[in-house]
């Protein structure tokens, strides 16, 4: 259970990247092998992993720097699939070495929800927390992926419902790239992903708690007014 205690108030949002996919300006990677194919056509970044075994990320480096408060959404399409299991969507908070990431996808059924934060091999992970109870997703309409970070605290949604609320201590930390991920089998494209850096500040406001403890705090003081 989390007990926040603290609102935040948005003092500015500045978008420090916006990609529509008009162009390849930002030199995405192209692919065109055996296993993997990716393409900038007609306003969407279409991405086949068509491997057997191996999953597929396409990163791009942020301006966001270790601790800062952001929004990263995106909206991503599913075009084809050889099964229901196959994970794609977002990768997150992790360098140029690529030795520790978090991932945020949904299954290919649209019935799972999936965060991560892993070793690349997938050998060893520090936390994971899988959804198996989602409202209804179209698989045939457009998903979109938000990660809100405000505070210690990271929200995750899906077409604009909460899936998940975590301390930012589970998760990698150095929030430089972002990312596509994408498991064999499945085909995906994106005409949308846009990282907007957020300035805050914490609200001073009377949790439940603290509300409870100054009336404790009054009544004493009554108390010993009673007895001077």
């Amino acid at each position: 259970m989390h007990i926040l205690t603290e609102l935040f108030q948005i003092v500015n949002r500045q978008s420090i990247l916006l990609e529509n996919f008009s162009n390849n300006n930002r030199k995405w990677e192209i692919v065109d092998i055996e296993t993997e194919k990716t393409i900038i056509k007609e306003g969407y970044y279409h991405m086949h992993n068509t491997s057997t075994r191996r999953w597929n990320y396409y990163k791009m480096k942020t301006a966001l720097k270790k601790g800062q408060d952001f929004i990263i959404e995106t909206i991503i399409e599913l075009n084809k699939k050889e099964d229901n299991y196959g994970h794609f969507g977002l990768l997150w908070g992790f360098d140029n070495q690529i030795d520790y990431l978090n991932r945020f996808t949904l299954s290919a059924d649209g019935k799972r929800a999936l965060i991560m934060h892993f070793e690349k091999d997938h050998h060893k992970i520090y936390h994971r927390f899988q959804n198996r109870k989602l409202p209804f997703i179209n698989l045939k309409k457009p998903i979109q992926f938000s990660i809100i970070k405000l505070g210690e605290y990271l929200h995750f949604f899906i077409n604009q419902r909460k899936i998940y609320l975590a301390h930012e201590s589970l998760f990698a930390n150095d929030n430089s790239y972002i990312g596509y991920y994408i498991e064999p089998g499945l085909s995906i494209k994106s005409n949308y992903l846009e990282v907007k850096k957020l300035s805050s500040r914490a609200l001073d406001v009377v949790t439940g708690i603290q509300q409870l403890m100054s009336e404790v705090k009054h009544n004493n003081g009554m108390k010993n007014n009673i007895f001077k």
